[in-house]
C-alpha cells in the first residue's frame, strides 16, 4: 500500500477522533490542514521522478540517433572525399601537363579557332569612344593642292 494511503487514513482517523472527542485540539486542526499538502507534494515528487527517468530514456534515445547520423554524415562525407581525389587523378590523367610546367596544349582545332579570333581583332580595332576626331581616313585622301601639304625640301 501506497504511503499516499496511509496519510489519507490517518486524515480521517483524525477527523473522526475530534468529532468523537467533541474538541477541536488545535494540534490536530494544523495536522488536519498539512496532511492533505504533504499528499500533494509527495504525489508531486513523484511525478517529477517519473518525469526525470523518462527525460533520461529520451535523452539517451536521442543521443543515440545523433551518435548512429553523425556517423552516417563522416562516412558520406569520406566517400565523397574520395570520389573526388579519383576525378581528380582521372583529369589529370586526362590532362597531363607538360614537363616544363605549361599547362596542357589546346587541340588543333581549338587553336586555329583563337588564332582567327585574335586575326580579326587585329583588322577590326573596337572603337574606343573618344573625343578625338579619326585621322586615319584623312591620311588615305590624297592631298589635291599644294598649299594643304607642307613640302619637304632637302
Amino acid at each position: 500500500m501506497r504511503i499516499t494511503k496511509w496519510l489519507w487514513g490517518l486524515w480521517v482517523a483524525m477527523i473522526l477522533s475530534m468529532l468523537m472527542r467533541r474538541q477541536a485540539d488545535t494540534y490536530m486542526i494544523v495536522a488536519l490542514i498539512i496532511i492533505p499538502i504533504l499528499i500533494v507534494l509527495m504525489d508531486l515528487h513523484e511525478e517529477i521522478a517519473t518525469l526525470k527517468e523518462e527525460n533520461k530514456h529520451q535523452r539517451k534515445f536521442v543521443m543515440d540517433r545523433y551518435n548512429i547520423l553523425s556517423e552516417r554524415m563522416t562516412d558520406v562525407a569520406n566517400q565523397i572525399e574520395k570520389r573526388l581525389v579519383v576525378d581528380f587523378a582521372e583529369f589529370a590523367q586526362n590532362n597531363p601537363q607538360q614537363a616544363n610546367g605549361e599547362p596542357p596544349r589546346l587541340p588543333p582545332a581549338e587553336r586555329q579557332m583563337r588564332r582567327k579570333l585574335k586575326k580579326r581583332r587585329r583588322v577590326e580595332p573596337e572603337k574606343t569612344g573618344t573625343l578625338l576626331p579619326d585621322f586615319s581616313e584623312m591620311a588615305d585622301k590624297p592631298a589635291s593642292s599644294d598649299t594643304d601639304q607642307p613640302e619637304n625640301k632637302a
